[in-house]
């Protein structure tokens, strides 16, 4: 016994012929554009989690010498080229003053950028926590989120972090040094981790 739904019988009704064939196949073209949608939507969810397992990996360590100190200016040589750093800097994460000859190394992050400088020898572990940020201060230089742990405050480092286009709300991960500053953001999850 075939059926015929009640849209073929109004189409067929104002003469219309939609035939049982043309029905199932609308329907099956239907179930084949949802079935696709949803495998689509898993990718991007799965590009997201994949994404967010490997947020450190564009940070790395360069090995340098101290060349020049001229006021609070560090000039520091690499076998990439020449940086800069600040004696403030240290004093502000409690290491030492940078004298010539000095072996130093940089942490780097993925646009180049300096976001911790050690005497070799003297790194520091890293932690991860990540959060609902809540709060990304616009005069203050802190950041506070909302962990598994409660709410945490944490000052940070350097006014760029501040200024990535990310949103109260977002999840995002901090990386804090052994001095519990925020050297680095990033929106999505990572876990607390020793880096």
């Amino acid at each position: 016994q075939e059926r015929i739904s009640r849209k073929a019988r109004q189409d067929r009704g104002s003469n219309h012929s939609i035939t049982i064939k043309e029905e199932v196949m609308n329907r099956t073209m239907n179930l084949h554009g949802m079935m696709l949608s949803a495998v689509m939507g898993m990718a991007l969810l799965m590009s997201g989690i994949a994404q967010a397992d490997t947020l450190s990996q564009g940070h790395r360590n360069v090995s340098g010498v101290v060349t020049a100190v001229k006021g609070d200016i560090v000039t520091v040589k690499t076998s990439t080229g020449t940086l800069t750093l600040t004696q403030k800097g240290a004093a502000e994460h409690g290491h030492a003053e940078y004298k010539n000859g000095d072996e130093v190394t940089l942490m780097m992050d993925e646009n180049n950028n300096i976001i911790e400088a050690h005497h070799k020898g003297e790194e520091g572990n890293h932690h991860f926590y990540t959060g609902k940020l809540i709060y990304m201060g616009k005069t203050q230089k802190e950041i506070k989120l909302e962990t598994i742990d409660g709410e945490k405050v944490f000052p940070l480092s350097r006014l760029e972090i501040k200024t990535k286009p990310i949103e109260e709300g977002e999840i995002v991960t901090v990386e804090v040094n052994e001095g519990g500053i925020v050297i680095d953001l990033h929106r999505g999850a990572h876990g607390e981790v020793k880096h």
